[in-house]
């Protein structure tokens, strides 16, 4: 009887350990995975480059490296997770259900214990305050490891040569509405916030987006961002003559800490009961101008349709707004600004809800009018221009009204 109840009792242990044992390989040690790129420049290169040879130099404050030439400089700053969940840091708290288009947001992956890297982001902006005109193809840059991988820049369409964010996120989109609506959201930031294609840059002015690989192996040491072809003359029929091959060096370094008496899980969606198509009329727009057309209008709001949702769903839980509609009517000035709203219909019942967009549209901000856009080059022969093209403006721009309706209704 004795043996018999030791050979259960073992039993018992083995079974019990090999629970814990599973226990810990569902439930791993929840983990703050951090990779960071650490620019490399050397020291000498500031005291020895020539003006026309241009030059590299560290910006210490936000950790940048600048690459400096006769007036023109091409600031490159890598972002962090953490920065870029900071920056888009409402659509970066719904778990598994964030829509923020550059990381996974605050979602853990429960088979790793951490949240693993998305894609490698650069912020990227040109300042060009003496040469005519420049550009930057986004799509010419590469990323080159130790490792010896070459990863290709993210175009926004699927029309890009290489890997893009229009195909990635539709292979990932299920066929639910919220999997569309948030396909919708994540498109809507990236035409918002990437390095545009085929975007000139004029004397006097500056032009800043961001430039997105897929995320680096983690054992990567070092990686050396090139830019091929950075446009910086022009001849008489738009063509470049003159054009530079930049090179950044950067450190790979990851760390990883354990966050104690936490295991990984993911958030429960949100309710997302507000839908939009876009504006129903948008006036004062000039032809040519992208900031103010209504796709990039529906770009900018689609950023921000989680705090419209709030507005609806606090009345809608106290039973005092219904399912219906709410048309808004704002006016964005040429800067950028939302200098009027108004609630021009609304048929769910509830005033506040109109009070509260009405408020929250008064926060937006959208890219200042591309000036750039609404000029026309005039070619001019060789001499103190060099060729390069003089523009004229020919149109002047001013604010711009939009009406845009978003329906209220219970979501999935």
């Amino acid at each position: 009887m004795r043996a018999r109840n030791s050979r259960w009792l073992g039993f018992l242990i083995a079974g019990a350990v090999s629970a814990y044992g599973t226990s810990c390989f569902l439930f791993p040690t929840t983990m703050k995975y951090q990779a960071v790129l650490v620019p490399q420049v050397a020291e000498q290169q500031d005291m020895e480059a020539t003006a026309d040879e241009g030059r590299y130099v560290l910006d210490e404050q936000d950790g940048s490296v600048v690459f400096e030439l006769s007036g023109l400089r091409l600031r490159v700053r890598p972002m962090t997770d953490d920065e870029l969940n900071e920056r888009f840091a409402e659509e970066s708290n719904r778990g598994k259900y964030s829509v923020n288009p550059y990381t996974y947001g605050n979602w853990v992956d429960p088979r790793l214990g951490y949240t693993p890297n998305r894609f490698t982001v650069f912020d990227v902006t040109v300042n060009n305050r003496t040469f005519p005109k420049v550009k930057l193809s986004p799509l010419h840059a590469t990323l080159q490891t130790d490792r010896g991988e070459l990863l290709h820049a993210y175009g926004i369409t699927s029309s890009s040569p290489y890997g893009n964010f229009e195909n990635y996120y539709r292979s990932r989109r299920g066929q639910s509405g919220n999997e569309f609506y948030r396909f919708e959201l994540r498109m809507g930031m990236v035409r918002s916030h990437n390095y545009e294609e085929d975007q000139p840059i004029f004397k006097g002015e500056n032009y800043k987006g961001l430039i997105v690989f897929d995320p680096v192996h983690p054992e990567t040491k070092t990686v050396t961002l090139s830019f091929e072809d950075f446009a910086l003359r022009f001849g008489s029929y738009g063509q470049p003559v003159e054009s530079r091959d930049l090179r950044f060096e950067f450190d790979h370094q990851v760390t990883q800490e354990i966050i104690e008496g936490q295991v990984a899980t993911t958030a429960v969606e949100e309710r997302l009961l507000v839908a939009e198509k876009g504006p129903s009329q948008v006036l004062g727009n000039l032809p040519g101008d992208r900031t103010r057309n209504p796709s990039a209008i529906q770009a900018v709001v689609r950023q921000r349709l989680g705090a419209i949702n709030r507005c609806f769903v606090e009345q809608f839980d106290e039973g005092s707004a219904n399912e219906g509609e709410v048309v808004a009517g704002f006016t964005v000035e040429v800067g950028g600004a939302v200098s009027a709203a108004s609630i021009t219909r609304s048929t769910v019942g509830s005033a506040d809800v109109g009070q509260c967009i009405q408020s929250e549209i008064l926060s937006w901000g959208f890219r200042p009018i591309d000036v750039t856009a609404l000029r026309r080059d005039e070619p001019t022969a060789e001499g103190a221009a060099a060729g390069a093209a003089q523009r004229a403006p020919t149109a002047r721009p001013v604010p711009v009204t939009v009406t845009y309706p978003f329906e209220f209704k219970v979501g999935e």
